[in-house]
């Protein structure tokens, strides 16, 4: 963004303080709409993506959980943006963590942990309200922005909860200097790498696929117990959070066991509600070969 556009787009959000729920589901469908059948948006992509994860499906199967994802897509841009001016008792009660003692249990122990997340359903609320969960500092690598403004108002806005966001070349540093205090940090894994030659290699969907290995390379470094957290949609604008555990003793695991027990997780969540997940980026544009 613009100083100009980042400008309107604060006036953007905090006019959502504004619009209840029941609106802004409306506007999430007639949103759905234009990306959908005006703009098109990445329509090919989710296509080719959805055949290729299930070939099984018939043409109008296919089309249906095109439709859900979308509407997925549009749910989560809005329920987003109102967060922004939306108080975080009232998110708290739109988004449950159901089992966290499965992780506090071991932070008990004095362990710190790693929490490997997907883009399933508002991953968004869950990153938000998961230092109110786990009652510890709770690191979370992103990506920076080119744009600095934009990125200073979205990790401010992200931050609130307690979150501590840190840029993903510095998430080592950044472990090595709080490894004397129990921390989570969230590595959201589901995304394709830059870098064929540092990926995990692993089967996704029957599909040879490359994958983020820094979930599995920290925490067999570090030794941090890894789990991860899936979000169920119990219905629209609410949510549901599950610990489930991937390692327990990476030091005992082997390169790559920890990025694959994470992707069969995935895939089963997936597979149980498949519009839920972000589809419409390239998941197999890399080529093993």
């Amino acid at each position: 963004m613009s100083a100009i556009q980042l400008f309107l787009f604060h006036i953007f959000a905090g006019l959502f303080r504004f619009v209840p729920y029941s609106l802004l589901y409306i506007l999430s469908d007639l949103l759905t709409f234009v990306l959908r059948y005006v703009a098109g948006y990445r329509k090919q992509v989710i296509l080719d993506n959805l055949t290729k994860a299930f070939p099984e499906k018939s043409s109008a199967e296919i089309n249906s959980i095109v439709g859900e994802t979308y509407r997925n897509l549009t749910d989560i841009i809005l329920e987003t943006v109102k967060s922004f001016t939306t108080p975080l008792p009232e998110l708290q009660r739109r988004c449950v963590f159901l089992n966290p003692e499965t992780v506090t249990d071991v932070l008990d122990e004095g362990k710190s942990v790693l929490l490997t997340g997907s883009h399933t359903c508002n991953w968004e609320y869950a990153a938000l309200l998961l230092p109110r969960a786990l009652h510890v500092p709770v690191l979370a690598a992103y990506k920076p922005l080119t744009n600095k403004p934009t990125e200073l108002f979205l990790t401010r806005k992200r931050s609130r909860g307690g979150m501590i966001p840190v840029p993903m070349d510095s998430v080592m540093a950044e472990l090595r200097r709080n490894s004397s205090r129990q921390t989570a940090t969230i590595l959201v894994s589901d995304q394709s790498p830059s870098s064929r030659k540092r990926a995990h290699w692993i089967k996704f969907f029957g599909r040879d696929t490359a994958s983020l290995p820094g979930a599995d390379i920290i925490s067999r470094m570090f030794g941090y117990p890894v789990f991860s957290y899936r979000i169920t949609r119990v219905r629209r604008g609410y949510y549901e959070v599950t610990f489930i555990p991937v390692s327990l003793h990476p030091s005992e695991s082997t390169e790559g066991d920890i990025t694959r027990r994470y992707h069969e997780l995935l895939e089963e969540e997936i597979r149980a509600n498949p519009g839920n997940w972000l589809w419409s980026h390239k998941r197999w544009k890399m080529m093993r070969e």
